[in-house]
């Protein structure tokens, strides 16, 4: 969960079912299996500015958020989706097998996914949590079990 400067929660995890999304949200479409959502809920608590749906056919979780000053929501969880949604030019647009990690940006309303990839190998990749810089660098933690997760010498 997270809070901007106005009051206004953000909250993600995952879902098996009918969950409430809002009109112009970026997937109000539950996908199958288990997905993540994202929902901006307002200071009061009393009803929801968004809420979407984010996944594919398969598995997917969400389990950190945080946000950018402009209000952008970085999320971050764990999908086994060979479809789950990638943009263009994303640093990873294709699963890699067992469960990977994703790394997503929803625009400020909700209604459209900036950047989206996948980050994994070839065995089960986790997340714990999502940080971002003053320069909106995303850095995210987590484990691996995959001999070639993409990793830099520094």
């Amino acid at each position: 969960m997270a809070l901007d400067a106005a009051g206004n929660a953000y909250v993600t995890g995952p879902t098996w079912s009918d969950f409430p999304t809002t009109r112009g949200a970026f997937d109000v479409t539950f996908n199958g299996n288990e997905d993540a959502f994202v929902s901006k809920l307002n200071s009061e608590g009393s009803g929801l500015v968004y809420s979407t749906y984010l996944g594919g056919t398969g598995f997917d979780n969400a389990f950190g958020l945080a946000l950018d000053a402009a209000g952008n929501v970085y999320v971050t969880g764990v999908t086994n989706s060979p479809d789950f949604p990638t943009t263009p030019g994303a640093f990873d647009v294709t699963f890699n097998g067992g469960r990977d990690v994703f790394v997503s940006k929803l625009n400020a309303a909700g209604s459209a996914l900036v950047y989206s990839t996948y980050l994994g190998g070839d065995f089960p990749d986790f997340v714990f949590g999502v940080q971002l810089d003053a320069a909106r660098n995303v850095y995210v933690t987590g484990s691996t079990g995959s001999r070639d997760f993409p990793a830099t010498r520094d």
